[in-house]
């Protein structure tokens, strides 16, 4: 097929028929090239693609499987999607065909990710090499590969959780004795606490999203940050979507501030950033003298609260958006322990006062 340059535009462009996957037999034109090997590439790459077979580069699958996740994920996840991909992953692979990608790749694949990013965690290279797995699975899927050959391998990185951190109730009320109650982050931080929503969700929080006279708050959006712009969209997960009991007194404090600060219906409570966030945790633990813990602890610290109450696993998943119970046990188990004693010295006490009356 033709490659010919634009003597008008001083470019190149390519022209050429390939049959598309209905078996219809189509042209196509492409122009712009600043180079001649530049529109044979496009050629080569795009009829590789159209063909459809194991033979392809890895670069070719890989621009298939996105432009396949585009359409079905959030835009948000693509995003970090395509981000670890291009980061970490095509560099290694582009070049070399499907087909010939063998386990001692991925292997020595492993070996350079975790030499170049030994600071990151055990978690964050996990996701690296599921990633990288995904692609395989598809290509395995569509394309005719025998094998994945990432799970041949051994796992890179482990779902392992780091320690736990979270605050007290004697700790938080340090840490609020330190700022200035007409703050929006006084506010912010008491949202955090007392109800262990996200990041994300309480960044996206409108008065509209308050019932003052049910004591409610309705959870029905997120904010993400992609290359560091702020974009709403649904919460992360269908059970995310949720309806949580306020205390009074929290009820109070959001309608003072909504008062106080003339935010309309539709208008955001809050406009600053995560880091914004951080930074002050950091600055206030530090004038309390109490250990800073990161935004998303503000939640694990509400589900220790809810746990030292008492609650059950159930009302705390609810609570929290989880999926289900499982979920919640999975993470939040080891906070469990110390209620065992507690819970025998009721059996026992039930047994005395109802079964058998004599003293032990």
């Amino acid at each position: 097929m033709p490659v010919c340059k634009n003597e008008k535009r001083n470019s190149w462009y390519v022209s050429f028929y390939y049959t598309d996957w209905t078996g219809t037999r189509k042209k196509k034109k492409k122009e712009g090239f600043a180079t001649k090997k530049e529109a044979i590439e496009y050629e080569r790459s795009f009829m590789e693609k159209t063909a459809g077979k194991c033979t392809m580069k890895f670069k070719s699958l890989v621009e298939i499987y996105l432009e396949d996740c585009q359409k079905r994920i959030k835009n948000t996840t693509y995003a970090l999607k395509k981000s670890i991909i291009k980061k970490y992953i095509n560099p290694f692979f582009s070049n070399i065909a499907l087909n010939e990608i063998t386990p001692e790749h991925i292997r020595q694949w492993q070996s350079r990710i975790m030499e170049d990013n030994s600071q990151k965690s055990g978690q964050y290279l996990h996701n690296i090499n599921i990633q990288l797995s995904c692609i395989f699975n598809f290509a395995k899927k569509y394309y005719g590969i025998d094998k994945n050959p990432v799970q041949v391998c051994d796992m890179m990185g482990n779902m392992k959780n780091k320690k736990m951190s979270f605050w007290t109730l004697a700790e938080f009320k340090l840490f609020l004795a330190e700022m200035n109650k007409k703050d929006p982050l006084y506010l912010a931080y008491n949202l955090l606490f007392w109800t262990g929503i996200r990041r994300g969700e309480l960044l996206a929080l409108r008065p509209k999203n308050f019932d003052f006279a049910e004591k409610t708050l309705s959870i029905t959006h997120n904010v993400v940050f992609v290359n560091s712009r702020p974009q709403l969209t649904t919460p992360k997960t269908e059970s995310s979507k949720r309806t949580i009991n306020m205390p009074v007194f929290l009820m109070n404090m959001v309608k003072r501030y909504i008062y106080e600060h003339k935010i309309s219906s539709d208008e955001f409570l809050f406009n600053f950033l995560p880091s914004y966030l951080m930074e002050n945790i950091k600055f206030y633990s530090k004038k309390a003298k109490i250990k800073p813990i990161k935004i998303h602890d503000f939640r694990h610290s509400h589900v220790s609260l809810l746990i030292e109450q008492g609650f059950s696993p159930l009302i705390i998943a609810q609570r929290l958006g989880h999926k289900d119970v499982t979920m919640t046990l999975r993470i939040y188990a080891h906070l469990y322990p110390n209620k065992q004693q507690k819970l025998a010295d009721e059996l026992h006490n039930l047994y005395k006062n109802n079964i058998d009356k004599n003293k032990f």
